[in-house]
């Protein structure tokens, strides 16, 4: 540990002439749990972090989580910090900005600690800390901070209290899901990282867990692959301080380039599922509910390659969710931080909400369940519970054959936001249609690689016409699914699930469900 020789400034005199300094405080000691705010104002946000004891109790290794601008994550703010009396000081203190990915490696913390006048404990730190240079984070100024003792110290650390399962979606804007054993293994996902380690008591006394995590993955997805990570975790309680409500994990690199976490997250309740230990996939089709008020009915496609599509009914129209899964190496878990979230009865400026977060737990065939970031609620978590949608099969037994699809389907107004359809489709997958708003329709269909599984894709899917509200939409692409009669045989109706995104951000989405 370094310290800083910290000379108390004279001043005054006394009776017999000698200088007189300033009283000396009382030393404090800054071990534990804090939380507070930085900033004033409007730029005010929330903090949370932990101080190391160290072997005198005067300070050690240090973690702040600082809420970042545009809920955009947490911030970073680690070093080693020392108490001298009541004087803080850390010098060399790294800062994390989430926001452009950027470190700044020279910040200087200074405070004050204080104590209760109740029971004598360090309850309360205030100072600043320097700018965080070329980051986005420099305001070009100190920033101001106030932490308090936090009650999460009440609760001593233990792994009959850890155990069990967490998510989240603020793997700085990513979505993650850990699951802890009552032995302290973990696994699970990080964004695109696949996760094992372990999590353990750091003291019998202590609220806080040391944790270690390595990480693997594809390389291009997973920055991190091949470094361990290791930090410190904390539980959150309800409001009545009895029953553990989530967690907060804060890591950085042991190994390799400098990289760091901060995990936010809610604890799975006792009836989600424990995460299956070996590799499942969650394409298909589904239908199921979803929780919150309103419409609770909701369907999706997920293709093999990690592609999903989720729409429920909502008035005269369908909200979607649509963005590509990640899947946790040999496990059930899935996530994803890319969901662009389609509110139909939005405004057409504000129908889109992108980097929408989604984490699940995918059953092969059987189920997938899990919660999505829902806008129309604040992005609060909306939960999901879903099985095999028997109405649009997936079987890898069905023919992959376009020309039983080729037919004339219609969709009731329903069926496209308030605007009905009608879709031909020729032996050769050529599409033509019209909808009540004017446009004239085009595209093709061709089978799905490898063919059968009731999954065709469908190609630039695309609207013209003069008086046509959508003709300046970009092409689209997606997946169609046939609809069986109850043999099994005849098709008696076709579903269209497609998306486009221009590369100035503009977006447009299709979902028509049609009867032949």
């Amino acid at each position: 540990m370094t310290c800083a020789a910290l000379l108390a400034s004279c001043g005054g005199g006394s009776s017999d002439g000698g200088d007189v300094g300033p009283a000396p405080g009382v030393q404090q000691y800054p071990g534990g749990v804090w939380s507070g705010t930085v900033g004033t104002g409007a730029l005010q946000r929330q903090v949370f972090g932990y101080i190391d004891p160290g072997p005198q109790g005067t300070g050690g290794e240090f973690y702040l989580a600082r809420e970042a601008a545009s809920s955009a994550g947490y911030d970073g703010l680690y070093g080693r910090l020392n108490v001298d009396r009541t004087t803080v000081l850390a010098t060399g203190v790294t800062y994390f900005s989430v926001r452009d990915g950027k470190f700044a490696t020279n910040v200087t913390l200074r405070g004050t600690a204080s104590a209760s006048t109740t029971t004598g404990r360090t309850d309360a730190i205030s100072g600043n800390y320097s700018d965080p240079v070329a980051t986005a984070a420099a305001t070009g100024s100190t920033t101001t901070f106030k932490l308090n003792y936090s009650d999460l110290n009440n609760h001593p650390a233990r792994l009959s209290l850890m155990e069990g399962t967490y998510r989240g979606g603020g793997v700085f804007g990513g979505s993650w899901v850990l699951s802890i054993t009552a032995q302290g293994a973990l696994t699970g996902s990080v964004g695109a990282c696949a996760v094992t380690g372990t999590v353990i008591p750091r003291a019998s006394d202590s609220a806080v867990y040391g944790v270690s995590m390595n990480l693997s993955g594809n390389e291009t997805l997973c920055a991190g692959a091949g470094t361990t990570q290791s930090g410190v975790a904390v539980l959150k309680f309800d409001v009545s301080a009895t029953e553990r409500s989530g967690i907060w994990m804060m890591t950085r690199n042991a190994t390799g380039p400098a990289n760091t976490f901060v995990l936010e997250g809610k604890a799975d309740g006792p009836n989600n599922p424990t995460p299956a230990p070996t590799a499942q996939s969650a394409a298909g089709n589904w239908t199921g509910t979803v929780s919150g008020a309103g419409a609770t009915s909701v369907s999706a496609a997920v293709l093999p390659d990690g592609g999903y599509f989720f729409y429920r009914p909502i008035g005269a129209g369908y909200d979607a969710l649509y963005g590509t899964l990640l899947v946790a190496a040999g496990s059930s878990l899935v996530s994803s931080n890319d969901g662009a979230y389609f509110n139909h009865q939005n405004p057409l400026a504000t129908q889109y909400t992108e980097s929408m977060v989604l984490s699940g737990d995918a059953r092969t065939g059987v189920s997938f369940a899990g919660t999505y970031a829902n806008p129309t609620q604040g992005s609060a978590a909306t939960s999901f519970s879903m099985v095999p949608d028997t109405t649009f099969p997936y079987n890898a037994l069905l023919s992959s054959s376009v020309a039983r699809l080729a037919g004339t389907y219609g969709s009731p107004s329903i069926g496209f936001g308030g605007t009905s359809m009608t879709l031909t489709l020729n032996a050769l997958g050529e599409i033509k249609g019209t909808t009540s708003s004017g446009c004239a329709l085009t595209g093709m269909v061709v089978p799905y690689e490898g063919g059968g599984n009731n999954l065709y894709r469908v190609q630039n899917l695309a609207y013209t016409g003069g008086g046509c509200p959508f003709n300046s939409s970009p092409n689209q692409s997606g997946v169609a699914s046939a609809r069986f009669d109850a043999a099994g045989q005849v098709v008696t109706g076709l579903r269209v699930l497609t998306a486009a995104r221009t590369l100035t951000g503009q977006r447009f989405q299709t979902i028509f469900i049609g009867t032949r």
